[in-house]
């Protein structure tokens, strides 16, 4: 996996006083540029605003990761170019490709140094990152070849598009996880730890000293970034990390083609990886857009179990200290199996303890279920079959009492399609459900209505329905689902506002309910129609004293 013309034959074996002194020199610099840093994220206004939606701090904090690990690296190479003399030839042999990731690394923090100023839209920062990647990769950093358990092949034409596939993959898992204080810089300077040992055994002298630099720059971050945090990385200093965390994987433990193995990325970062991989599940599978926030992130689920603060930390660190374990054990037994079982390891404990990723994991199977049903159903008998499945995804309130409600509207209406979605992060609550007919009406033939369940500004999920169009039917099933959705409200209201029972704390409780007025309705009809849900207080207290 990736190009062998990097490897230094011709140096002598690096000292390994040499990465360790890269990590105290890096540690130092971090531990005076990150104060000073703070100072000026606080003066200039770049800090991160808390919220009640989904952020975890109360205070703002100062955004400065990106600008303190950045300096520190340079720094850092820099006393390496002028003080060891033999390998300072190494860089100026590879120059372009030192240059390449020099540019890239600044491009990165600038990016990211926007997004934390003015929050640019997802799109937006994606396309910058693909600008930054594919410059990089344009001066020699790609995947040519991949292997794993003896399995080898070349990508030929398919090098570019992997290679930014996994730069891409690399910066947002990295990027997502930074989502509790000290969590990713702790996962990131035992990644960059273990990649420098990995490129110190196999002879790559040049990834090894950057990624000793880079984790002195993330432990001395760290000092300030233990929670209770005084300092953020943001997605600047995220960013970084997670760029150059995919760059070094390429690279750090070539020696020859029989050493090629994709096992070793993937296991260094399986943490940040299998958390970004949950979370594309859990909103592709929900409907639901990539960008959109939750808490359903691996830091909230051990929140939810009672970890908090620096036991989080130690949990997540302790995770990862065991696949990067793993990662340096298989290059050095030159064995994918023992990397393999750590990673299933790593990963497995936290399913089958439903810790994390167990409710996507249902997710999945449900689907597959749902799916396999109409491959072996006759032909005809398939067309009447209806798919269900319900998931909670976080939290513990009943919403299955207004699910069952719908799915009896439903059928009693001939509807092709009911679901609901609910994402409510500032309550660690989380719900999907969805009814549907095999199959469904024409493109043209169909209506479909989407409200949006909102409590004043603040928006809980979505109800979707859909059903054939008819000129008599129609309008009057449109109506009976806006009188359910009334009917329902005040025990939608009641389970929101249920903190007693779940622990949520009283701060956290929302306003009550309204579908009405303040809620968004879409509705997609052959012919425009406008759908208004007015509250039913006669309705209401005869549903809440039942």
């Amino acid at each position: 996996m990736g190009q062998l013309e990097h490897v230094e034959p011709h140096l002598e074996p690096l000292p390994m006083i040499y990465p360790l002194v890269a990590v105290a020199i890096a540690f130092l610099c971090s531990l005076v540029i990150t104060p000073l840093a703070r100072l000026l994220a606080l003066r200039i206004g770049m800090v991160d605003h808390p919220d009640s939606h989904r952020k975890l701090h109360r205070e703002p904090i100062a955004l400065c990761g990106g600008t303190a690990i950045l300096f520190s690296l340079f720094v850092t190479v820099a006393v390496f170019l002028i003080g060891a003399k033999e390998y300072s030839g190494l860089f100026q042999e590879r120059f372009y490709e030192a240059v390449s990731l020099a540019i890239g690394a600044i491009a990165i923090v600038l990016l990211g140094a926007l997004d934390d100023r003015f929050t640019l839209r997802g799109r937006q920062k994606l396309f910058g990152q693909i600008l930054i990647c594919l410059s990089i990769i344009a001066f020699g950093f790609t995947i040519d070849s991949f292997g794993f358990l003896g399995f080898h092949a070349n990508l030929g034409l398919l090098a570019v598009p992997v290679t930014l596939g996994w730069l891409l993959l690399s910066i947002n898992s990295v990027n997502l996880i930074d989502g509790a204080d000290g969590l990713c810089s702790s996962v990131g300077w035992i990644s960059f730890s273990a990649l420098s040992a990995i490129g110190w055994y196999t002879g790559n002298h040049m990834e090894s000293i950057i990624a000793a630099a880079m984790a002195g720059s993330l432990l001395g971050f760290l000092i300030f970034n233990l929670p209770p945090a005084k300092v953020f990385l943001g997605d600047a200093g995220s960013m970084l990390v997670g760029l150059i965390l995919g760059v070094l994987a390429m690279r750090s433990w070539l020696r020859d083609s029989n050493s090629v193995s994709v096992a070793v990325p993937i296991v260094l970062m399986a943490i940040p990886l299998f958390d970004s991989s949950m979370a594309i599940i859990r909103r592709k599978l929900t409907g639901r857009s990539v960008f959109t926030v939750d808490r359903g992130h691996i830091h909230h689920n051990l929140m939810r179990f009672g970890i908090k603060n620096r036991w989080l930390v130690g949990v997540i660190t302790l995770l990862s200290f065991v696949t990067a374990s793993g990662a340096v054990l298989g290059v050095v037994f030159q064995s994918d199996m023992i990397s393999v079982m750590t990673l299933l390891f790593a990963v497995g404990s936290l399913v089958v303890t439903r810790i994390f990723g167990f409710a996507e994991c249902e997710l999945v199977v449900k689907r597959g279920i749902n799916f396999s049903k109409t491959l072996v159903a006759r032909r005809g008998v398939s067309d009447n079959l209806v798919q269900q499945q319900t998931v909670r995804l976080q939290g513990s309130r009943k919403w299955e009492i207004v699910w069952d409600t719908m799915i009896e509207f439903a059928e009693k209406h001939n509807l092709s399609k009911i679901s609901l979605d609910l994402n409510m992060p500032w309550l660690h609550e989380g719900f999907h459900a969805s009814w549907h007919k095999n199959k469904m009406p024409e493109i043209g033939e169909r209506w479909q209505v989407r409200l949006p369940v909102v409590s004043q500004e603040r928006i809980l999920g979505r109800i979707e329905a859909l059903g054939k169009y008819d000129t008599s039917s129609t309008f009057p099933v449109i109506s009976a689902l806006a009188e359910m959705l009334e009917e329902l409200q005040p025990c939608m209201l009641e389970m929101v506002n249920d903190f007693e029972a779940t622990g949520v704390p009283p701060d956290s409780v929302i306003k009550p309910v309204m579908i009405g007025s303040d809620a968004e309705t879409v509705v997609d009809l052959p012919s425009e129609l406008d759908v208004t849900l007015f509250s039913n207080r006669k309705a209401a207290s005869k549903f809440a004293s039942e």
